[in-house]
């Protein structure tokens, strides 16, 4: 149906992606992030002052920005066409 993956795949030049523009590292990031900030959260409601907001900002100021913004592909879809 898509005239645009016919000779992609055979070439094994073509990988596939998670998310379309996203790669391996990114997800393992963006993963990374979202664990940070779920161990945060419970470290916060156990009363912890000090590691708890280490790991939320550390998940939403660092692993998640840069999850979303380290190798990004974008200037590269539609490139053979």
């Amino acid at each position: 149906m898509d005239g645009n993956r016919g000779g992609e795949a055979s070439d094994g030049a073509h990988r596939p992606r998670l998310f379309g523009l996203l790669e391996r590292k990114n997800v393992a990031l963006l993963v990374a992030g979202a664990v940070a900030v779920f161990f945060g959260y419970v470290l916060l409601d156990r009363g912890s002052v000090v590691l708890a907001p280490l790991l939320l900002c550390a998940g939403y100021v660092v692993l998640i920005p840069a999850g979303l913004l380290i190798g990004f592909r974008g200037d590269r879809v539609g490139e053979g066409e």
